[in-house]
């Protein structure tokens, strides 16, 4: 399937800034930012991946969201910025949170406009979303948890910091449902309606 220009446009440009970071940090023999940048540039690499397979298009916005939560972790990572600037982690989780949880929302729109047995009331959203939201954000922690006691990364500094982070995801999950609310429940382009391709819609046909 041809790939869109945007969605091209947008994937080479995250890949270059978060390749030549990560590249910057294993030049200086810093191993950790480095994988951290080449996991971010692997998640950017799906949405496109996605769309030439024919399965999925992920509306434009979402792609600049993604891109932009991404590079912020990266830069943070690699500059030290989690370290020396009080509100970077805070603001990486806002907007990291509300794209995960936007994507949720997109799944539930999909489900809802392509399978025959399963509806989400419109009124659900929300509730769902911010749901969503705070089960990633404990997954995350959880994570970060386990990463400090398996390979020493000192991702989480403290109590208050771990605590902090879940009500900024929280945060995260209701700007997403705000915006749903408000905006993107009406599909006003049709990008979320036209983003299940074919051979996805048939895959939800047969399994729901």
């Amino acid at each position: 399937m041809r790939v869109r220009n945007s969605t091209l446009a947008i994937f080479l440009a995250s890949e270059v800034v978060v390749t030549l970071i990560g590249a910057l940090a294993y030049s200086e023999e810093r191993s950790y930012p480095g994988n951290g940048a080449m996991l971010g540039a692997i998640i950017l690499a799906l949405p496109l991946l996605l769309e030439m397979a024919g399965w999925f298009r992920m509306p434009i916005y979402m792609h600049v969201w993604a891109s932009l939560a991404v590079g912020l972790h990266t830069f943070g990572l690699v500059w030290e910025l989690y370290d020396t600037v009080w509100w970077w982690d805070e603001l990486t989780h806002v907007i990291s949170s509300s794209i995960v949880s936007m994507i949720a929302a997109l799944g539930l729109f999909l489900f809802d406009a392509h399978s025959l047995k399963i509806k989400v009331p419109r009124c659900a959203y929300p509730m769902m979303i911010m749901a969503f939201s705070i089960f990633i954000g404990v997954v995350w922690e959880i994570a970060e948890f386990t990463g400090d006691l398996l390979a020493s990364t000192g991702m989480q500094y403290s109590l208050s910091d771990t605590l902090s982070d879940c009500y900024v995801d929280v945060l995260g999950g209701l700007t997403s449902s705000l915006l749903w609310v408000l905006w993107l429940w009406k599909d006003p382009n049709g990008e979320l309606a036209d983003s299940a391709q074919r051979p996805l819609i048939d895959l939800f046909d047969k399994a729901f």
